[in-house]
């Protein structure tokens, strides 16, 4: 079953912030939820902290994911190292990170050992760091290190504070962004079609990759997306950028970003997963430098699907299973795989 552990921060509760509205907006989601008030949280302290969930009778497995909000989320790091080597969560978030004791005795008990980065970027599969360009108490550049140090997305939402009402007023008793994140409920087939006939409309070929190009083939969505991956030739790359950037969508700083697979997200969290490719003399779309060996083949670009009845480019169906394959199945490829395979049915 899906759970989630909400981690508050230091001189705070369960009951602060948008901790309560979280808790049960997941609930709603179908997770198992726990928001803890951890103890003696004046004075975090990770061995503390962590003899307090361990004792407890949570679970931690392939489908928990974990929420830390300014200290709480530095006592993940600490939690995440000390769970035992053969298990893996989903999924953590990190609001307002820190790296280091920033002030003084009140949070020495996070840093009394040394975290083993290694060992934490093991320990689940997704990383996602949280932060505003302007936290009051957090500077970016820390949270900028620790996404260096383990990897996953860094998403800057600008003007945010410290994401508490504290710092940014009674708005923070609620973070709709935070719950669109996890559970990918911000997309439409509206805003694909949209990004598609504008792009069209500006001389861009796209085609439709991953989850919703799986959908177009079949004609309307079949799951919640938290992204739209498209595919773009490398000539159309400024084009797209500067049409996302005046749309207010910035880069999501990812460990493997490259030049010709990069990520943008807006403060609605709608993400855009851009792949590039550059067509070789036979018409294959060559996906970075022709030494990786990796290809759109020709064939895989001749897809037509549609959402709300429009034509749609996209990955076509032969390839789309093929492109599903070769790799750790997560739950909604296995979902995708279970579509596509009605198409020959």
């Amino acid at each position: 079953m899906k759970n989630a552990l909400i981690l508050h921060g230091t001189s705070s509760s369960s009951q602060e912030n948008w901790f309560p509205w979280l808790h049960k907006q997941l609930e709603e989601h179908g997770y198992k939820v726990w928001t803890p008030n951890l103890p003696q949280a004046n004075k975090p302290n990770i061995d503390r902290y962590n003899q307090f969930i361990l004792s407890s009778q949570w679970k931690f497995d392939k489908e928990s994911i974990i929420i830390g909000h300014s200290s709480g989320s530095v006592a993940m790091l600490g939690l995440l190292q000390t769970l035992p080597s053969d298990t893996k969560v989903e999924a953590c978030y990190l609001i307002g990170s820190f790296k280091e004791n920033l002030w003084g005795a009140l949070v020495d008990g996070l840093f009394e050992k040394p975290f083993d980065f290694d060992n934490i970027k093991t320990k689940s599969r997704l990383y996602y760091f949280l932060h505003s360009d302007n936290d009051p108490y957090c500077p970016l550049e820390h949270a900028q290190y620790l996404h260096h140090m383990i990897g996953g997305d860094l998403i800057v939402l600008p003007g945010q504070k410290h994401f508490s009402v504290e710092t940014f007023g009674e708005e923070y008793r609620k973070f709709p962004y935070l719950l669109k994140l996890i559970t990918e409920m911000s997309l439409s087939e509206k805003d694909v079609v949209t990004l598609q006939q504008d792009l069209e409309n500006m001389g861009v070929e796209m085609w439709l990759d991953g989850g919703w190009g799986v959908d177009a083939l079949i004609g309307k969505q079949t799951r919640p997306h938290g992204d739209i991956d498209i595919v773009i030739q490398k000539k159309d790359v400024a084009i797209l950028i500067s049409y996302l950037q005046k749309r207010n969508f910035q880069e999501i700083y990812r460990g493997d970003s490259s030049p010709w697979n990069f990520m943008y997200g807006d403060d609605k969290a709608h993400f855009i997963d851009v792949h590039v490719i550059e067509f070789d003399e036979n018409g294959n779309g060559m996906y970075g430098p022709k030494k990786n060996g990796r290809v759109y083949p020709k064939e895989s670009l001749a897809g037509i699907g549609k959402l709300l009845n429009i034509p749609i480019r996209c990955i076509s169906a032969e390839w789309a299973k093929k492109f599903h394959s070769g790799y750790g199945l997560r739950e909604k490829d296995q979902k995708d795989l279970t579509v596509l395979a009605s198409l020959s049915s």
